[in-house]
């Protein structure tokens, strides 16, 4: 019989129109969002690409470039023109490192391995700002050591693109859990079904844990489908190549000597834990609440301060804390934010450290909702 119930269970939740239409809704979004931004991206053929493989990022290059380099408004602007549509694929990361360093930065001036320096400089500037101990700048500057400079320049479009629309991807799946989870018990209260099914043999215990496993099965599915709707059109068109390249080519500022696919992988998994506890918030929620408007606006509410509200440096706990929300990490800010969380005397990384949080907090929803759900009575 349980095993009926879980099959119903799944059945209500994607034959469920309002959650068809959501998830097809997030799909043609993204996918639209992902062609547009193909569309804007300067262009750059696959030849021109490979060409400068195993180019180095250094002054001798940047002296190549200064004939197309304009400093203009505090800004420096690259001009594709003549024969220098080659350079491409080199001027995007040039622009990426210096959004990321300075945006006033003028390249036009710099000579040898100035760009490292002035980065270097920058690197110390944000661990001082963000409080770090001597014993926490040490553990930064070891990896640090490991990162090739001056930067290597190697294909990576693909992943690279596929590694900044986890931004994006995070804010859906919060979108698709309030949608289609926001009801998965109040729903039966609205309509009167509440009194049936806590009378029930499966009513109490059993349903209960049928309908959060049914929750996570359906998220999970979900994730997948939003995430394959952006992987596919950015592999298609640029290909798998670069997931073993540097990390520093897609996040300049990050001191991590792991490549750009070890961070997609970090990113994969963090992305689907939060599906998970997105989920079971949200089926949490639906239980205390025994309401799915107010289920939905508590978590619109969340978006909302998760979208504005930042933490200065000098509040250093709450925001270290606050920094462990999944769309933080998603933002891939924690490959460039530099404070470590101390467990049992071993220093983590914030994306470590959430990876743990998630976890505890789902298997909480779980005990805190269960035992709220066999505190139900029938008639009220």
């Amino acid at each position: 019989m349980p095993a009926t119930i879980y099959k119903f269970e799944l059945k209500k939740l994607f034959c469920a129109r309002v959650n068809i239409i959501a998830l097809a809704g997030a799909v043609l979004m993204l996918l639209s969002l992902t062609l547009s931004s193909i569309a804007e991206a300067r262009p750059v053929s696959r030849e021109a690409a490979k060409e400068l493989n195993g180019r180095i990022i250094d002054g001798q290059l940047i002296n190549e470039l200064k004939p197309v380099l304009r400093y203009e408004n505090g800004t420096t602007v690259f001009e594709v023109t003549g024969g220098y549509e080659k350079y491409a694929p080199v001027m995007d990361v040039l622009d990426v490192m210096i959004t990321a360093i300075d945006k006033n930065i003028d390249l036009t001036g710099m000579q040898g391995n100035a760009l490292y320096e002035r980065r270097e400089q920058e690197l110390a500037q944000r661990m001082e700002i963000q409080g770090l101990t001597e014993k926490e700048k040490e553990f930064w500057r070891n990896r640090e050591d490991q990162v090739q400079k001056p930067f290597v320049y190697r294909c990576h479009s693909g992943p690279g693109n596929l590694l900044r629309a986890f931004q994006a991807l995070g804010f859906f799946v919060l979108l698709l859990s309030a949608i289609g989870l926001s009801g998965s018990y109040a729903i039966e209260t609205a309509e009167g079904m509440n009194q049936l099914l806590l009378c029930s043999r499966y009513g109490k215990k059993e349903l209960y844990c049928i309908k959060f496993a049914a929750g996570f099965t359906w998220i999970l599915t979900v994730a997948l489908i939003v995430f394959l709707s952006v992987m596919i059109p950015y592999f298609g068109i640029y290909g798998i190549e670069g997931t073993g390249e540097m990390l520093q080519l897609v996040k300049p500022m990050s001191m991590l000597p792991y490549t750009i696919g070890h961070m997609l992988a970090v990113s994969f998994g963090i992305y689907l834990l939060a599906a998970v506890m997105f989920a079971a918030v949200t089926m949490l929620l639906s239980v205390i609440t025994q309401n799915q408007p107010a289920t939905i606006c508590g978590l619109m509410g969340y978006l909302l301060i998760d979208l504005f509200v930042e933490f200065p440096d000098r509040y250093s706990l709450l925001q270290k804390i606050w920094l462990l929300r999944p769309n933080a990490i998603l933002m891939n800010s924690g490959f460039s934010n530099y404070r470590l969380i101390h467990l049992a005397g071993r220093p983590f990384l914030n994306y470590q450290a959430a990876s743990v949080l998630y976890v505890m907090i789902v298997i909480a929803a779980l005990l805190i909702g269960q035992q709220r759900y066999k505190r139900l009575q029938v008639g009220k």
